[in-house]
């Protein structure tokens, strides 16, 4: 058995768990895309749940690395039947969890800091969040874009090469579409499917890598 690809299939289900508790944790905090945008708003509810907005930044993180193996263990299973595929789909993830990584965790640990800027200072707290929500969505933009892009790629070559089960190779191009699909949106039905696709993506996937290929 490839420990690389059997790593990257545990990697996968935990990536998933890390996707599921995020959000939920969204869900629950109060922090939607419309709260996001008003700092007099979003400001006091950061300060009312600092170790809520910490621990997200924590999986926001945590789901960045062990995607990034699951990915690590996707290429290993993918590469000997499409070799460019696989590449592009690793590095696509690599940029996609990076900035996913970095989005999570500017959102946890800025906004604690604008929190206590605005005990001092209201309005230039306020104007630095709209300025660091703005660099926020971005980074989320460009992760859902590389990152469906990447699972979108993995997909077409599950389908076209039998790696894996081809109904999990749908799956992901339609995971894949979603991801990239909130590039132009922040939707929130298109955030909840994207999550949801993503998670059924990596279990599924993840438990197949686990095993010994056909």
């Amino acid at each position: 058995m490839d420990r690389v690809q059997h790593n990257g299939g545990t990697a996968g289900i935990i990536t998933a768990i890390c996707l599921a508790l995020l959000f939920l944790l969204f869900v629950s905090s109060g922090l939607d895309p419309q709260t996001a945008q008003d700092p007099a708003k979003a400001l006091p509810i950061i300060a009312q749940k600092p170790g809520l907005f910490a621990v997200i930044g924590v999986l926001g993180a945590l789901a960045a690395g062990f995607g990034l193996v699951f990915t690590i263990g996707l290429f290993a299973r993918l590469r000997d039947r499409a070799p460019t595929r696989a590449a592009a789909a690793l590095g696509l993830a690599f940029v996609g969890l990076t900035a996913h990584a970095l989005g999570a965790a500017l959102l946890s640990q800025g906004g604690q800091f604008l929190v206590t800027v605005s005990t001092k200072d209201q309005t230039a707290a306020g104007h630095a969040w709209i300025a660091m929500t703005a660099v926020v969505q971005g980074l989320n933009a460009l992760g859902a874009a590389f990152t469906g892009a990447s699972i979108l790629i993995a997909g077409w070559a599950v389908v076209g090469t039998g790696a894996m089960t081809a109904a999990l190779g749908w799956i992901a191009v339609l995971a894949g579409v979603t991801q990239i699909l909130q590039y132009f949106t922040a939707a929130q039905a298109l955030m909840g499917l994207g999550f949801l696709l993503a998670i059924v993506w990596l279990v599924w996937a993840g438990s197949e890598l686990r095993r010994a290929p056909a």
